[in-house]
């Protein structure tokens, strides 16, 4: 059967996709291997930053989300040795949202299912890419698990498909990996008492990382992403040494009248996976599948909304035409240089090093300073280029307001959270 589009996986980026090319008058086939439409995905921490708010409101995805219950950030309040930063709340910074994957991922799978033009075929892996005699990608061959096959083709092949994308690796795409050198676990918990300010709250220990945000049904998360040289006290005891974690947070949540209602999830290794987003002619790839980044700055899931949204801005006019898709194609790897960007950054935050010294001035300097605190909070959201903060101007002012300069050779604060 002939489609303008394959999108395979059937997750945040695929049905993002598949709901903005359908409402492009495009016809779309969204393959997913799962069989229900209730299928999620858990290890995520499902936090979608504010750089990300414009794509979902945009896209009609916002006002579902909040309906579905989800859980509106407005002021992050971030720790450092240096004492606690929050932007004002004139500051600018755009807010971000949380729903746990158990309501996001069905709910975005709806809305694409029901979107004219749109077929979702779950059920189905795909097994094989078809190529024409020129090497470009104009299909793909499904399985129903059993012995029938089913070719399917398109003008464009979207692998929506994870970090361990089917499609990539059918399609011999190079991988380029980096080291993660923190680990991550989470829980979920009803009546725990936020004690730092603002409403959500995020640790920066050097090198270990925590986190606490309200989540969908009154729920709070609290997270911990300790350096790799504690995994023995945790592989000990995992509960306990999670436990032991959240209660050295300074102005950490108040847990002991809470009742976690989760097991702890997460994982010991989580590596970056990076890929070429246009890696062959009549190839596409989006969210996880073309980057998978360092989970602690919460970029996963902002990354797949933004890519797919990119994706479908840039090549639904040629489809609809019948234009070179070429061209269309460049414009959106040109788009996903925003993601390359903050995930060089990522890679190097993921190495667990200390901080140099002009990221402690930035730090000091935005506990007092609300220009250094906005911009590092921009940041943090990637809510515009890297370049929002890391230019010469907050550089010498951060230097100047924080004082480094006079006390360079002073020793760093003790990780609060060992």
């Amino acid at each position: 059967m002939d489609y303008d589009v394959i999108i395979v996986g059937a997750s945040i980026a695929g049905c993002t996709a598949a709901t903005a090319y359908g409402r492009a008058g495009l016809r779309v086939a969204l393959v997913e291997r799962h069989r229900s439409p209730q299928a999620h995905k858990t290890l995520c921490g499902h936090f979608v930053l504010g750089g990300t708010r414009d794509v979902l409101r945009r896209t009609g995805l916002w006002q579902p989300m909040l309906a579905q219950g989800a859980a509106v950030t407005t002021g992050l309040g971030v720790w450092t040795g240096a004492g606690w930063v929050v932007p004002r709340p004139d500051s600018g910074v755009p807010p971000a949202i949380s729903l746990r994957r158990s309501k996001l991922d069905p709910l975005l799978r709806g809305i694409a299912d029901a979107t004219p033009g749109v077929d979702l075929l779950l059920g189905r892996r795909v097994v094989g890419l078809v190529e024409n005699a020129a090497g470009a990608v104009v299909g793909v061959v499904t399985s129903n698990g059993g012995a029938e096959r089913a070719e399917l083709r398109a003008r464009l092949v979207v692998g929506a498909d994870g970090h361990r994308s089917t499609v990539a690796r059918l399609a011999r795409v190079a991988e380029d990996r980096a080291p993660n050198h923190r680990f991550l676990f989470w829980a979920y918990y009803e009546g725990a008492t936020m004690n730092g300010p603002g409403d959500g709250q995020v640790w920066s220990l050097d090198p270990d990382i925590a986190v606490c945000v309200p989540v969908d049904d009154g729920l709070t998360q609290v997270g911990v992403f300790p350096a790799k040289d504690r995994l023995p006290e945790f592989t000990a005891g995992r509960v306990a040494a999670f436990d032991r974690f959240v209660a050295r947070l300074p102005d950490g949540p108040s847990l002991a009248g809470a009742r976690r209602v989760s097991n702890l999830i997460g994982t010991t290794d989580y590596p970056c996976i990076r890929r070429d987003p246009t890696p062959r002619p009549g190839l596409a790839l989006i969210g996880d599948a073309a980057t998978a980044s360092d989970p602690v700055p919460a970029v996963g899931c902002g990354w797949a909304f933004r890519s797919a949204s990119w994706l479908a801005d840039s090549t639904a006019g040629a489809l609809a035409s019948g234009a070179d898709l070429r061209r269309a194609l460049r414009s959106y790897r040109k788009a996903h240089r925003f993601i390359d960007r903050y995930d060089a950054l990522g890679r190097q935050d993921a190495l667990a090093q200390p901080p140099g010294t002009l990221q402690r001035a930035v730090r000091t300097a935005a506990v007092t300073d609300p220009y250094v605190a906005r911009r590092l909070a921009m940041f943090a959201m990637r809510a515009a280029d890297p370049s929002v903060l890391l230019n010469p101007r907050v550089a010498l002012r951060a230097l100047v307001g924080s004082g480094v300069r006079r006390s360079r050779g002073a020793a760093s604060v003790p990780a609060a959270g060992r």
